[in-house]
């Protein structure tokens, strides 16, 4: 799992930018729009600036998803200057991403041979922002990653919802509730599963990514069987579901990328934008 420190910043800031841009965003189609002081100078970079992993389980011995955010206090921070990541003093490739989702993030591919804590520094106008990453042994995570197969779950659907309500928090609820996900995986096409609350989740992040996977959905609905899965068997928040129990899933949002052999191709883990999940899908049906 993430660093505890670097999760609780993240759910802050995530909280905090829907709050401060929540009627911007209606109108905006979820666009984090730069505004003039959200510049990387050195004039104009606030003091409170941090660096923090913002994508969860990360393992040795496999290239891996492995995201970054620029917080500043419970806020998100856009840098339009240069920036400059090293990951144990290598340099590191990084795309932004931040189409319809409220915190932009810093996305590479990486691949870590030694567990034990990793060292990440961002140049970023002039100053060196630093934090860790904890990598942890396959063997010690029972959540699926790339190369491990999907675990058979019944999960709630419109027709039996075996004892959930609502079976979708999202308003109006989405449409990938008809199918229970080891009936997807028994019909051996490609799958996309994400496991997220819109209505309850902490860094209300759960929202914003399920409509990004829906707006890729007529575009690989042909290909591809998408599924959403709910966290909590009702609004109180208190029993969670038997198929995140299943998942062995301790935080949210995740998305889990199969093939058609019930293999995991990628896991998207808490924020991912339009593009990501469009490129995800794109190589999922390759």
């Amino acid at each position: 799992m993430r660093d505890p420190v670097s999760r609780r910043s993240f759910l802050l800031a995530s909280a905090g930018v829907v709050a401060a841009t929540a009627a911007a965003c209606k109108k905006q189609d979820n666009e984090i729009k730069v505004s003039p002081k959200d510049t990387a100078d050195s004039g104009s970079l606030p003091k409170d600036l941090s660096l923090v992993v913002a994508s969860y389980i990360h393992v040795t011995g496999i290239e891996q998803r492995l995201s970054l955010a620029l917080i500043q206090g419970t806020g998100s921070y856009t840098a339009t200057g240069p920036v400059d990541i090293t990951i144990d003093g290598q340099p590191a490739t990084a795309e932004v991403h931040r189409e319809g989702i409220l915190l932009p993030y810093f996305l590479l591919r990486h691949r870590f041979d030694t567990t034990g804590v990793h060292d990440i520094e961002a140049k970023v106008g002039g100053r060196t922002l630093k934090t860790v990453v904890d990598v942890t042994d396959p063997a010690a995570t029972k959540v699926p990653f790339p190369g491990k197969p999907m675990i058979r779950a019944a999960t709630p659907t419109v027709a039996d919802a075996k004892g959930v309500s609502p079976v979708c928090t999202r308003k109006p609820a989405c449409p990938l509730h008809d199918v229970s996900l080891d009936a997807a995986l028994d019909e051996h096409r490609p799958l996309a599963v994400l496991f997220a609350t819109p209505a309850l989740c902490q860094s209300r992040l759960c929202g914003p990514v399920l409509d990004n996977l829906l707006a890729a959905r007529d575009e690989f609905s042909a290909k591809v069987r998408m599924l959403h899965v709910e966290i909590y068997t009702d609004l109180s928040g208190k029993t969670i579901t038997p198929g995140v129990t299943a998942y062995n899933l301790e935080s949210e949002p995740f998305l889990f990328l199969a093939g058609a052999d019930g293999v995991v191709r990628e896991r998207l883990d808490n924020a991912y934008d339009k593009a990501e999940v469009r490129q995800a899908l794109t190589r999922l049906v390759a």
